[in-house]
């Protein structure tokens, strides 16, 4: 039997393409479409034959919806999902979505139709989603949010301190002898950037230190290569940081790799902190020193929660938030 990844090369088009058209998906060209069948037919996929396995499962399906599966945190997050539905005797049942899709309420529909999942796991961005949320209640799907930025009536929230764990890691920085320190934030209108940017002012006024210069922040969208770019044009300037706190593992790392680039000794000339606990986090060298999300507890208790037969319909149930962990490595350092 052709997989996904199959159809797609054999049709020359995206695997979320095929994932679309096998989901029903009304906005697509009928030549894409023809070409994507072709190949489903020459591969012998069928692929009723998985959605009917899924929809036998009934109660124990548990959807998610893959905004951005590039990003760290998120093959963080449904790792943890998937491990903790395994424990637990369920299925994941996972959509990639397409957030500049006009159309999402299609996109949404068909998964709950073709899945026959009840209960969905939201995470972000799309956990802020407030037609996505709006769209679930009207279909009678029961819901959890992972790291929403507000709490939801009618849902179960789960979370972690996001401005504290950034107020400790520059603490930290702090502690070891650093004044002059970068902050690469993440993407605008986040509310990890918002509450990340605010913890690490927050670790300046606490120690009795003005706040620092708003040359040494740059946005970097959460992603590798802008962080790159902002990575140096900090390190090149006449006074450069002696420490760089990126606001996720991901940017950390492009830190890293410019220094190195650069000549640049971590973490003997430069100190470098990250957030999340991603994979990278320890993959990189030297090992990244980061906040570790509590990604296995937030899926085992999303999971407990939107398992529940009780209705939380009508209440602002409020965010639990879960402990975070600081994690000291060898990329932060004394400074000189």
């Amino acid at each position: 039997m052709g997989k996904i990844s199959d159809i797609a090369a054999r049709a020359g088009v995206s695997s979320k393409t095929v994932s679309r058209i096998l989901n029903g998906h009304p906005n697509i060209s009928e030549k894409t479409r023809r070409k994507v069948e072709d190949a489903i037919a020459a591969l012998g996929y069928e692929p009723r034959a998985s959605v009917t396995a899924l929809s036998g499962a009934g109660n124990r399906g548990i959807g998610v919806l893959f905004g951005d599966p590039d990003a760290g945190y998120q093959v963080s997050v449904y790792q943890a999902l998937l491990d903790a539905c395994r424990d637990a005797g369920y299925f994941l049942a996972v959509e990639a979505f397409d957030e500049t899709d006009k159309d999402w309420g299609g996109q949404v529909k068909a998964f709950i139709e073709r899945s026959g999942v009840r209960r969905v796991i939201l995470v972000p961005p799309l956990c802020d989603s407030f037609e996505i949320q709006s769209l679930l209640k009207e279909m009678g799907v029961h819901f959890a949010l992972i790291s929403p930025s507000r709490p939801v009536s009618g849902a179960y929230s789960i979370a972690m301190d996001d401005r504290l764990a950034a107020m400790e890691m520059t603490q930290h920085l702090i502690g070891l002898g650093h004044r002059r320190i970068g902050f690469l934030s993440g993407r605008p209108g986040h509310v990890a950037t918002l509450l990340r940017r605010q913890g690490f002012e927050e670790a300046f006024g606490l120690a009795g230190l003005p706040l620092p210069d708003e040359s040494l922040v740059r946005s970097a969208d959460f992603t590798f290569h802008p962080a790159m770019e902002a990575a140096r044009s900090l390190l090149t300037l006449p006074e450069p940081p002696t420490a760089i706190f990126a606001s996720n593992d991901e940017m950390a790392a492009a830190v890293i790799m410019v220094a190195n680039d650069m000549g640049l000794s971590i973490p003997g000339d430069l100190s470098v902190a990250g957030f999340d606990g991603s994979q990278i986090s320890q993959t990189i060298w030297p090992e990244l020193t980061t906040v570790k999300q509590p990604f296995e507890a937030m899926a085992k208790l999303a999971l407990d929660l939107v398992s529940r037969s009780d209705s939380v319909a009508g209440q602002a149930a409020g965010i639990q938030v879960l402990p975070h962990a600081l994690v000291v490595r060898g990329s932060t350092a004394a400074k000189d």
